[in-house]
């Protein structure tokens, strides 16, 4: 498994090489080219995902008020309101434990852990990019400019309740901009790349939902 992993981020590293070479030489052109192209490839396992979560959920808005009515009737018996809630998503086609996204999951996380991995060493000192003067240090307006994009993909998100659609639009942005704050501006491209797409992804998803 080590040198498996090996292996794939030493790819990944030679293909960021090539894209520096490509650019002549700008490490912030690489950054963003990477960072999309890899995010768009996994957009459409991530879009299926995407979908058979909000299907799930809401189905769980849709029965919640029947979970009310269990909790009301069998109160005094807690394993019995286990049993009738569990026999309830069974009936409705609800699992509140989605084998598909968490294997989803696990095959997206080593893609970009390694992608977060080359980006990170392929840093070097004195990399400019735009107003960037070095993408080994933090950079404030790249900073609000990463909590921007985070907010208007929380803002495209389809959600099913405007009570965790508020929730979404501050605290997303917030950890986002507190962790770009605290690494290198080239960490921070990355992540404004790959929210770009996620913006798209949303927009997408969001339109699917709607036919």
């Amino acid at each position: 498994m080590s040198e498996l992993w090996t292996s794939f981020v030493g790819f990944l590293a030679i293909v960021f090489t090539l894209l520096v070479q490509f650019y002549g030489g700008s490490v912030g052109l690489a950054i963003i080219t990477l960072s999309s192209s890899i995010r768009a490839a996994l957009m459409p396992l991530s879009l299926r995902l995407a979908r058979r979560s909000n299907a799930q959920q809401a189905i769980l808005q849709r029965i919640q008020p029947e979970i009310e009515r269990l909790k009301e009737k069998f109160k005094s018996k807690p394993e019995r309101i286990t049993q009738e809630t569990f026999n309830l998503y069974r009936k409705n086609g609800y699992s509140p434990l989605n084998g598909v996204s968490f294997i989803g999951i696990l095959v997206q996380l080593p893609i970009f852990a390694g992608l977060y991995s080359v980006i990170r060493n392929g840093i070097g000192l004195g990399s400019r990019f735009l107003w960037i003067a070095d993408l080994a240090k933090p950079d404030l307006v790249l900073t609000f400019i990463v909590g921007l994009l985070t907010l208007v993909t929380s803002l495209v998100a389809p959600q099913l309740s405007h009570q965790s659609k508020n929730f979404m639009f501050l605290f997303p942005t917030i950890i986002t901009m507190v962790f770009v704050w605290q690494v290198s501006s080239g960490l921070g491209l990355y992540w404004a790349a790959s929210s770009f797409v996620g913006i798209a992804q949303n927009v997408i998803l969001r339109k699917q939902i709607r036919k």
